[in-house]
């Protein structure tokens, strides 16, 4: 996607006074929902926004940078959050291979800074500078932030309490943790530097979010190999009252999620390598929390020429134009890696959402009836539609297991589908359908023994990606 427009985080930082919000749409009483047996219903907090409003996907991103930039350590950032008063980012990173810290008495290797949870908290300036950092070791992985402004100081909010993994590997939290940011200090789990709540005792891989617009907390988990998304309401939560207000699992896989209002949103992604060159596979999920349903499942095609672009990092941040959502790239290859962050603004009331039409590429060996038939396809949520009517240039017969063309990696699906396609009428006997498949490898392929000479089609052939 080419970046017309560009913005600074100037904006936020030039609203040190916290700008009010424009809403997103008119509030409403959330539903309640009804928890374990045996345990009350929870009412969630009237602040809450109507799922229907969410931001739009669809609007061309600006660059929050203008450009990559480089973060106090080599290793990929985790994820990001911003103080809603100074309108400073934080962000989290794993400490560089051998990095030795004040208290150290040699270097550490990248695989012990892994296995123990040692992170490093950045603190960037509008221009993209880092103006300090903070370190936490035996935390976690840095999956989840969130940043509180009380008393002049920024405190976070992030997993700690972190198990080493033994043999190597990576240690996610099972706590979550609040911490004031301390320039240069070094803080370890378990220190009284860090205030501990442990919501879900046993749970593992934790990550909190923050939605201070509307007074809430919540948490990712996993519990014995289950996981799951719980909010609460966040002056409880710090109350130790750990009764959600609404909790259900995710669909997919995450690299980092936040939430916002009735919404949280998800982002998920590879970098690119030879099992997944350009585009990539980057998408967007987000879900209404009132019932835990998918809304929205869109494929991110900002930057798609950034080297490595690993989906990293997704928030809501202030800015003086209403809240936006801000969400970025790991990117350089080889390394090290440096963070490229992007920032939407617009919304969407979600009524008339038109999912646009694609257009597929097809060998010259055939031609599309008409402009109105060219090869196509477009993606709501897991449903990809296909759409074509095409003819053998050379005005030969089809042949059964044929294959018509090739779909690009982000919507082939992870087994073989079979789809029911059409057949013009001229000189055909019999049924006037023909059989398709969907191949892993993305191929389209076309079954029929009758040797047909005219077109055949896909006017309304879909298959789950």
């Amino acid at each position: 996607m080419s970046l017309t427009r560009r913005t600074l985080l100037t904006a936020a930082t030039a609203a040190a006074a916290a700008p009010v919000l424009a809403p997103l749409g008119t509030t409403r009483a959330p539903e309640q929902i009804v928890l374990a047996a045996g345990t009350a219903t929870a009412q969630p907090t009237q602040a809450a926004l109507n799922a229907r409003n969410r931001f739009d996907l669809t609007a061309e991103p600006v660059d929050l940078f203008g450009g990559e930039i480089r973060l106090a350590q080599g290793k990929v950032h985790q994820q990001v959050a911003f103080d809603p008063v100074t309108g400073l980012a934080y962000v989290t990173q794993i400490l560089s291979n051998g990095r030795q810290l004040a208290d150290e008495p040699a270097p550490v290797p990248v695989s012990e800074r892994d296995r123990r949870g040692d992170l490093c908290v950045n603190e960037v300036a509008p221009d993209g500078t880092v103006r300090a950092v903070m370190y936490l070791r035996g935390v976690g992985h840095g999956g989840g932030l969130g940043v509180e402004h009380v008393d002049g100081r920024a405190w976070l909010w992030l997993e700690t309490d972190a198990d080493p993994v033994a043999g190597g590997g990576f240690a996610y939290g099972k706590r979550v943790g609040r911490v004031a940011f301390t320039p240069d200090a070094i803080v370890d789990a378990g220190s009284a530097d860090i205030e501990v709540f442990d919501p879900t005792p046993g749970a593992s891989h934790v990550t909190p979010a923050l939605d201070l617009e509307h007074g809430r907390i919540a948490v990712r988990q996993k519990v014995l190999d289950a996981e799951e998304y719980l909010v609460y309401d966040l002056e409880a939560f710090k109350r130790r009252s750990f009764t959600p207000l609404y909790r259900f699992p995710p669909m997919y896989r995450t690299q980092s999620w936040c939430l916002y209002g009735d919404l949280l949103y998800q982002n998920e992604g590879n970098p690119y390598s030879a099992a997944n060159p350009l585009p990539g596979n980057s998408w967007w999920n987000v879900y209404d929390i009132t019932t835990g349903h998918l809304i929205e499942r869109r494929f991110n095609t900002t930057a798609l020429g950034l080297s490595h672009r690993e989906t990293e990092a997704i928030t809501v941040r202030r800015t003086p134009d209403g809240p936006q959502l801000v969400f970025g790239f790991a990117t350089r290859e080889p390394g090290p890696r440096l963070m490229t962050l992007f920032g939407i603004t617009a919304t969407t009331d979600g009524t008339g959402d038109h999912v646009p039409w694609t257009n597929l590429d097809h060998p010259k060996l055939y031609t599309p009836v008409n402009s109105t038939y060219t090869p196509q396809y477009r993606q709501v949520g897991n449903r990809v539609d296909l759409h074509l009517r095409l003819s053998r240039t050379d005005g030969g017969p089809w042949t059964s297991g044929e294959t018509v063309l090739i779909l690009p990696p982000h919507i082939r699906p992870n087994r073989t589908q079979g789809l029911i396609g059409q057949v013009t009428g001229s000189g055909v006997s019999g049924p006037l359908t023909v059989r398709w498949e969907v191949l892993s490898n993305g191929s389209l392929l076309l079954f029929d023994e009758r040797l047909i000479t005219g077109w055949v089609g896909l006017d309304a052939g879909y298959f789950t990606s």
